[in-house]
């Protein structure tokens, strides 16, 4: 019986330790992201902005 009981804490450790790694990593990840489109986006503006002031 205490076998069974150390399987499922265990299990339920796995899981929390599963699930503050992946809360980490979205946290980090997705605003990277985020950050990287958005000066992507702002380069692509000041290349056409260069491009329609260029005299």
């Amino acid at each position: 019986m205490s076998r069974r009981g150390e399987k499922r804490k265990a299990r339920k450790l796995g899981l929390m330790a599963a699930s503050i790694g992946i809360g980490i990593v979205i946290t980090v990840i997705i605003p990277l992201w985020g950050w990287i489109v958005a000066v992507g986006g702002a380069l692509i503006y000041f290349g056409w902005y260069l491009i329609g002031h260029n005299k």
